[in-house]
C-alpha cells in the first residue's frame, strides 16, 4: 500500500500534467477524455488524502494505492521516477548544447 506522501506526490504531478494538457493532441483530436480521466484520478487521490482509504475498490487509483499495478497510474509513476533519475544529466546536456 502506498503512503499518503506517495498520494500527495502523484496528485501534485497529475495536477501539473492537467494544467499543461493542450486542448487537442498531435493528431488534432480533442484531449477531453484524457482531461476527464486525469480529473477523476485527482479526485480519487484527494479522497485518499482526506480519508486514508479509497472510495472505489475497483478503480484505477485503488489498484495503484494497493500496489496491484496493472493500471496506467503505475506506468505514469514509473515514468516520473525514471525522469527524476535522468533530469539532472538532461539539464546538463541541454546547458552544454547552449
Amino acid at each position: 500500500m502506498k503512503t499518503i506522501e506517495n498520494v500527495r506526490s502523484l496528485k501534485k504531478a497529475l495536477i501539473s500534467e492537467l494544467s499543461r494538457l493542450p486542448e487537442k493532441n498531435a493528431f488534432g483530436d480533442s484531449n477531453e477524455l484524457e482531461r476527464l480521466r486525469l480529473q477523476s484520478w485527482i479526485l480519487d487521490l484527494s479522497y485518499i488524502e482526506n480519508f486514508g482509504r479509497t472510495n472505489d475498490d475497483d478503480g484505477e487509483v485503488s489498484f495503484w494505492f494497493n500496489d496491484e499495478c496493472w493500471t496506467p497510474l503505475c506506468d505514469y509513476e514509473d515514468s516520473i521516477e525514471d525522469f527524476a533519475v535522468q533530469e539532472q544529466p538532461l539539464s546538463y546536456a541541454a546547458w552544454l548544447k547552449m
